[in-house]
């Protein structure tokens, strides 16, 4: 399938409000990185870039198929994500201090989390999850977890094909 220009640059809008919400949180402070809130709004925005793409195509070719609505929500949800993905590579590349404050905000979450359990974790599992976490932090642990995320975003633009979806005027129903 071709590549549409409108859904790049549903993508790429999606991308730019992505970048300037990390950049926001950024300057709140590494804890707001990691902020449900931010990751809700990277999933709104990057979910209306879907839908934004499919609408943008339908009114300027009449109909939509549901694996062509699927397909162009699908790039449009990735171009989006990886433009945010590309940020924070290189806000961690240009800010050193910021992936150890990521990681030690990120290992803090999860013992507050764990609550009394967190007792329980020798010294060697917590110094796992550590370097687990500080490797999630480096560009190819971000580009895996991209890479990984694509799947969930295959799952949304099935539903939203299903939903943006209209076959051709003169088609049999």
């Amino acid at each position: 399938m071709k590549l549409n220009s409108l859904t790049l640059q549903q993508g790429a809008a999606a991308g730019g409000v992505i970048v300037v919400l990390q950049l926001i949180a950024y300057i709140m402070g590494a804890e707001t990185l990691l902020s449900p809130w931010l990751g809700s709004g990277r999933f709104i925005v990057i979910a209306l870039s879907m839908v934004l793409a499919c609408l943008a195509i339908r009114k300027d070719e009449g109909s939509l198929t549901y694996k062509r609505a699927v397909f162009e929500s699908w790039v449009a949800s990735s171009f989006a994500s990886l433009i945010g993905v590309l940020f924070m590579i290189v806000m961690v590349t240009l800010d050193s201090q910021l992936a150890v404050n990521l990681c030690d905000a990120t290992l803090a979450q999860l013992e507050g989390s764990m609550g009394s359990f967190s007792s329980m974790i020798t010294d060697e599992a917590q110094r796992e999850m550590e370097e687990q976490t500080k490797w999630f932090l480096e560009p190819a642990g971000q580009l895996v977890a991209w890479a990984l995320g694509l799947i969930m975003w295959l799952l949304i633009a099935a539903v939203v094909g299903a939903i943006m979806k209209r076959p051709a005027p003169d088609s049999i129903r």
